[in-house]
């Protein structure tokens, strides 16, 4: 595509690697008392972000 910075190749490679950012979001999320389905969502849309949010969780009591 004309126009973008970034080679057109990387684009598949990049999206697993921010769904897998996210699946591992979600499993931290969920071992610390969190909805898994919900941060399954949370880490599709918002991978590393999220990562460093379900790492910022304290225990859910």
């Amino acid at each position: 595509m004309p126009g973008l910075p970034i080679d057109s190749s990387l684009i598949v490679p990049l999206m697993v690697l921010h769904l897998i950012i996210g699946g591992i979001a979600a499993v931290v999320a969920s071992r610390k008392g969190r909805n898994l389905g919900l941060w399954i969502a949370i880490g599709a849309i918002g991978g590393t972000p999220s990562l460093i949010a379900a790492l910022l969780l304290e225990d859910k009591s």
